[in-house]
């Protein structure tokens, strides 16, 4: 009974308490308010599924090294990891190049693609793991689980505060006493957050594709094999005897290069010298009489 009257008292006439006065319109647009409305929006609101335990997100990539003895096996196991990949909905060829020099050795480089799911069963991982040149693997893992958290709970944010962005403009245009750089503050801080949406939305794909499938490399070498008289006490002997016969025939083709190179010269030069000595001796002839009837002269006008 006391608890009834004392709150029939308070709800009675004599309560002396005036009610709050509303906020006027134009204080809740004010720029820097709004923006910082839609930041406490966003940030108050959790990330969907933050509470459940995500599942682990690996980057797994695999890299296989193949050594050849000769440059037809090793283009034959490229082009047929290539088309088996092509051929393959669940594998995607991101980089390939293939070397046979004239004068070297070979060498082919893949770069694959291929889906975590299948990548057990894919033809062109099973063609390179289980070749008989193959002379190494290595793999390694990286756990994206976090940064991929991570981005969904930030992007879930940005999503919420550009709601509330776009909510807070749509209000603010519709008074007219409101200011314009107000409306255009708002903008600006929504075009920032659409552009940091999208940028994370990319991330966010890329790590999908990066997490969802598994990175293969192929290394294709052809390995110059060495002899065992290269490892040995005469070792040192073996190897000045291969760089002399090497020497050897290097100057050997140098002259043969200087000789082809001067030849076209000679045969155009032999005949223009044979020309000039023909016509060289009646010259001289004509010139050594010349020299005498001068001197003839000059003995007479002396005596």
């Amino acid at each position: 009974m006391a608890a009834t009257l004392g709150l029939a008292g308070c709800d009675g006439p004599g309560l002396d308490t005036t009610p709050p006065r509303p906020t006027p319109p134009e204080s809740r647009f004010a720029g820097e308010a709004m923006v910082r409305q839609a930041d406490v929006a966003g940030a108050a609101r959790p990330a969907d599924g933050a509470g459940e335990a995500p599942d682990a997100r690996i980057e797994e990539r695999r890299g296989y090294r193949l050594q050849f003895e000769a440059a037809e096996a090793l283009v034959a196991a490229y082009r047929e990891t290539h088309e088996a990949c092509v051929a393959s909905e669940h594998c995607q060829v991101e980089q390939g190049r293939l070397q046979t020099p004239r004068h070297g050795l070979a060498s082919g480089y893949l770069a694959l693609r291929v889906a975590r799911d299948q990548v057990e069963r894919a033809e062109p991982v099973r063609l390179v793991a289980e070749s008989p040149a193959l002379s190494g693997v290595e793999v390694t893992r990286h756990d994206r689980t976090q940064q991929v958290i991570d981005t969904e709970a930030r992007l879930a944010q940005q999503i919420v505060l550009r709601e509330r962005l776009q909510e807070l403009a749509r209000e603010g245009r519709g008074f007219s006493e409101r200011r314009i750089q107000d409306l255009l503050q708002v903008e600006r801080e929504l075009a920032r957050v659409q552009g940091e949406i999208e940028s994370m939305q990319g991330q966010q794909r890329h790590l999908a594709r990066v997490t969802d499938t598994v990175a293969i490399t192929a290394d294709f070498q052809q390995q110059r094999w060495v002899e065992p008289r290269q490892h040995g006490v005469l070792a040192p002997l073996w190897r000045a005897l291969d760089r002399s016969v090497s020497l050897f025939f290097e100057s050997v083709g140098q002259v043969i290069l200087v000789v082809v190179f001067l030849t076209p010269w000679l045969v155009i030069g032999l005949p223009v010298l044979w020309l000039l000595s023909r016509l060289w001796r009646p010259l001289r002839r004509a010139l050594s009489r010349l020299g005498e009837r001068r001197r003839a002269r000059r003995r007479v006008a002396g005596s």
